[in-house]
């Protein structure tokens, strides 16, 4: 109930600035619980409780996982990764230190509530003691739904928002990576999509932060290129919006700047050589750090429009946050207080920019970010991504991006009309500004 309340503020600008408003005077902390949980969102910071970066982590993995005395944890994946032998590599840490396991291979991209609940009952079916995720965001983002339902007894439905569950994880949840993108392994967050509402829901919750995490670059070798280059590009966006949010802060700005450094230094290399260990290594550490920047500054206008594309089309993310992200920059430019921002992304990036003057300097930042994400194969507008797409459904998405919680901390809050402007600049490739 709470959250449908908050929502349905989301939908207009006038609700949103007043949010941020009483956030700032910390009205909301004699509001509802939620609301206070939010206040004070820019004051509490979460890792995961053990990280393993580098190559040959993997090898600390299995030791990690025998002091936690585990009897049969619970695989979460995909089938591509049993056939490539990534999953393999996981299984004989546990083998090593005699840990028997039960596998599930049901992960798809962008993660629904159906797989969620598969999840529950194999978990429960297999008397499990962990879960185990192996793959990107889709396989973590569902065991940290999974852990909410199991350790709090209600569907996966109820727990959109920040901090809706009451009780801790009933059981270790552990994120091994095998792509460089969507931080989901190093955040609180889960988006788990609602197949009846073709809808994503966006759970932040502390209860879900992952207890360990393993990033070692060998797993991502054999990553194709495709699925290289939108984890990455979503990793950029993760930088990108954590330093613009208005919840940054010192701490997060560090993250999020090194992070967006090293995805434009270092994701071209992956890009014409996938099998560039010191790439796949500088990635593995951008998503780490991209993922410590949003989960405590939270994103933006990018990923809310995201989110709702891919809840209407099941576009990939990365895929969508590449096309979106410079027509939402673009738009931004109207607002005095956003160009200076966006202007010093072009220092971050370590672009050399011809324009002198804050304006030319943020118009040519974006100009740089469009050249990018061509020279990766990213389309250049939404009709390559998703052809034709009708006015009915440029509004259903404006709709729903309205809903997402993501927007709440852009630099700059916009109206329904203004978001359908967006999707309307994407899908015909124009700029208004650039």
């Amino acid at each position: 109930m709470i959250y449908q309340i908050f929502t349905t503020l989301l939908k207009w600008k006038s609700s949103r600035l007043f949010l941020q408003w009483a956030k700032k005077r910390k009205l909301c902390q004699m509001l509802v619980p939620m609301l206070r949980e939010w206040a004070e969102r820019d004051t509490v910071f979460q890792y995961p409780v053990l990280s393993l970066l580098g190559q040959n982590t993997l090898n600390e993995f299995g030791r990690a996982l025998a002091k936690w005395k585990l009897r049969r944890p619970l695989i979460v994946t995909d089938p591509i990764l049993i056939k490539t032998g990534v999953v393999a590599q996981v299984i004989q840490q546990l083998n090593i230190h005699k840990i028997k396991f039960v596998i599930f291979e049901g992960v798809k991209p962008n993660p629904s509530t159906t797989v969620v609940n598969s999840i529950v009952k194999m978990y429960r079916r297999g008397e499990c003691d962990a879960l185990i995720s192996i793959g990107g965001g889709s396989a973590h983002d569902a065991i940290k739904g999974a852990s909410l339902v199991l350790s709090n007894a209600k569907p996966i439905r109820e727990f959109q928002g920040l901090n809706v569950s009451k009780n801790a994880a009933i059981m270790p949840i552990i994120a091994v990576n095998t792509t460089a993108g969507t931080g989901s392994g190093a955040t609180n967050v889960a988006v788990i999509t609602d197949e009846l509402k073709h809808f994503k829901m966006t759970l932040t919750d502390k209860n879900i932060q992952p207890h360990i995490l393993v990033d070692d670059s060998d797993l991502m070798m054999g990553l194709p290129v495709l699925s290289s280059v939108w984890t990455g590009i979503d990793t950029l966006v993760h930088g990108i919006e954590a330093d613009l949010s208005i919840y940054t802060s010192y701490f997060t700005k560090t993250y999020a700047r090194q992070c967006m450094r090293m995805v434009y230094r270092f994701l071209p290399t992956i890009y014409q050589n996938p099998n560039n260990q010191e790439a796949r290594e500088k990635l593995a550490y951008a998503e780490f750090l991209g993922g410590i920047a949003f989960n405590n500054s939270s994103l933006g206008f990018i990923h809310s429009l995201s989110h709702a594309m891919s809840g209407v089309f099941n576009t990939p993310h990365g895929l969508a946050n590449g096309v979106l992200l410079p027509y939402v920059l673009d738009y931004e430019l109207k607002y005095n207080k956003v160009v200076a921002k966006i202007a010093k992304l072009g220092d971050y990036l370590c672009m050399d920019l011809p324009s002198k003057d804050e304006l030319g300097k943020a118009k040519d930042a974006i100009r740089s970010i469009v050249t990018f994400t061509k020279g990766l194969g990213i389309p250049t507008n939404l009709n390559e991504v998703q052809p034709k797409i009708t006015k009915q459904q440029i509004h259903q998405m404006a709709i729903k991006a309205m809903k997402d919680f993501c927007g709440i901390s852009n630099p700059v809050q916009f109206s329904k009309r203004e978001v359908m402007h967006i999707y309307q600049n994407a899908i015909q490739g124009k700029f208004d500004n650039i």
